[in-house]
């Protein structure tokens, strides 16, 4: 498979995983079970983890070599400016509504709050295939490839998360996927703005790949983990140990 065929399949796979949890909505006809959601949310969590840091953190601290000493800055910095974003997207577009209002206005807001979460996540896959096709390398490539495929794993249940509930809302399953699938657009949009900024800006390279892992951190700790891993549903802790071994395997193995 050729790098180009690599990165196409890799900024497309959030899109598509999105669309798949999506197209549950013709199959289910209640909600999601809680240990069928702490199963995916912890393992896409345990992915995302292990791919921030050898994906994200190792290349960014390796690339900042020219600190010197200091080689651990640009990785400090980003993680804290990469989670202040994703917590200002999160405050302008709050997941959790009034129960007051009502519901369709509910869902649409939903609906935009997925979506603008949606783009820090783009921003990340794109970033590390920028830095990929900047060196060449076609196990950065696979790794950049891993990334996406951690963050389309946790895709599915958020895919799902959405359409059933605008079933309800539109009264057609077939509405309800495609504002489902349409949650995740942004997503290889915003890759593709990633690799450009990679690519014209490589000075900045550490940096953006610093942001990129702090606001997948912040959605991990956020969004994912409180889900996966509570009293009632323990198999999301264990789920998360299977994912971020594998994602580490993966990691250090490919490269």
């Amino acid at each position: 498979m050729s790098e180009e065929l690599i990165t196409i399949l890799g900024i497309s796979l959030t899109l598509f995983l999105t669309a798949l949890g999506s197209s549950l909505v013709f199959f289910f006809r209640g909600s999601v079970s809680k240990r069928a959601n702490a199963l995916f949310l912890g393992f896409a969590s345990g992915v995302m983890v292990a791919a921030s840091v050898w994906s994200l953190l190792i290349p960014a601290i390796d690339g900042a070599e020219d600190y010197g000493s200091f080689s651990f800055l640009p990785a400090v910095a980003g993680i804290f400016l990469g989670a202040l974003l994703l917590g200002v997207l999160d405050k302008i577009f709050p997941e959790k509504m009034n129960d007051t209002l009502m519901q369709k206005r509910k869902y649409n807001k939903l609906f935009f709050a997925v979506t603008f979460h949606n783009i820090p996540e783009g921003l990340a896959v794109g970033v590390a295939f920028g830095g990929a096709i900047a060196s060449g390398g076609r196990a950065d490539f696979w790794a950049a490839f891993g990334l996406a495929v951690g963050i389309g794993v946790q895709n599915i249940p958020e895919g799902t998360a959405l359409s059933l509930p605008m079933k309800s809302v539109f009264g057609s399953r077939t509405k309800a996927f495609l504002v489902g699938s349409l949650s995740a657009v942004v997503e290889p949009i915003f890759a593709i703005v990633g690799i450009c900024l990679a690519l014209q800006l490589p000075v900045l390279m550490p940096w953006l790949l610093a942001i990129a892992a702090g606001a997948m951190l912040l959605v991990v700790a956020q969004n994912l983990l409180p889900d996966a891993v509570n009293d009632s549903v323990r198999c999301g802790s264990w789920s998360f140990i299977v994912g971020f071994t594998l994602m580490m395997v993966l990691d250090v193995a490919l490269g």
